[in-house]
């Protein structure tokens, strides 16, 4: 059903387990086509040259499972400034952006605040793709004007696994989002969020909120490899 799951977490993460190698064979195992090594930024403690490393020299392909280069960012306040490691002439192939409670939202800033905060950084950072956990229990965002954005600018919401497994997302807000995405044909992403094995290519609980729609009214960028590379603008 989802071939690519484009979030993951590796050591480099201050909150990951798994080496990159570990993370190809645990895709392997599970049937999946690809992932995206998204770590988090610098100001999640993530050294700056372990991004320098994975974009100028990490192979897109490692024993038959294509791995995007990738980072989740951290919107570090409401005019979208982000904390993402930038090097010139290596390019990132997918950048996620969402809060996270540091910087400016250790608390949330209220509704209002933190939708613009999304809303100024795509608008800013038309590079990002996707909206990480736009569901955050702790820092929750208007979800009407998310979907008119994310459909506004081809910008995918992640459903995502590992918040609905862990209590941290707002189970009543997904089907309000997911009646928006299929009214304004705003693209989702279905990702794991995946820190460790027992996560990582997981969507059991992200598709259990969509079969009763019927999942194929919905956009899903990262469905097959296809999809995957077609939304990320890349070839085989």
């Amino acid at each position: 059903m989802i071939e690519c799951d484009l979030h993951i977490h590796s050591i480099r993460s201050t909150c990951g387990v798994h080496t990159l190698l570990e993370i190809v064979s645990i895709m392997r195992g599970k049937g999946r086509k690809g992932f995206a090594l998204t770590d988090h930024g610098p100001e999640l403690g993530t050294p700056r040259n372990f991004f320098s490393v994975m974009l100028r020299r990490m192979p897109s392909e490692i024993d038959g499972i294509r791995v995007f280069k990738g980072i989740e960012s951290s919107v570090m306040n409401t005019e979208g400034e982000l904390d993402i490691a930038l090097f010139e002439g290596a390019r990132y192939e997918i950048i996620l952006a969402g809060l996270h409670p540091h910087g400016d939202f250790t608390e949330s800033r209220g509704i209002a605040e933190n939708t613009r905060a999304l809303v100024n950084a795509v608008r800013k950072n038309p590079e990002i793709k996707g909206i990480t956990h736009p569901n955050f229990t702790s820092l929750p965002v208007d979800i009407d004007i998310l979907t008119d954005m994310a459909a506004d600018t081809n910008t995918a919401l992640e459903i995502n696994n590992s918040h609905l497994r862990n209590g941290k997302a707002n189970r009543e807000t997904i089907p309000r989002l997911l009646d928006l995405a299929i009214r304004k044909d705003a693209p989702l992403m279905i990702n794991s969020d995946g820190h460790m094995f027992t996560e990582m290519g997981e969507f059991e609980q992200a598709l259990a909120f969509l079969e009763p729609y019927g999942i194929e009214q919905f956009r899903i960028v990262n469905r097959s490899m296809e999809s995957t590379l077609e939304f990320l603008g890349l070839e085989e």
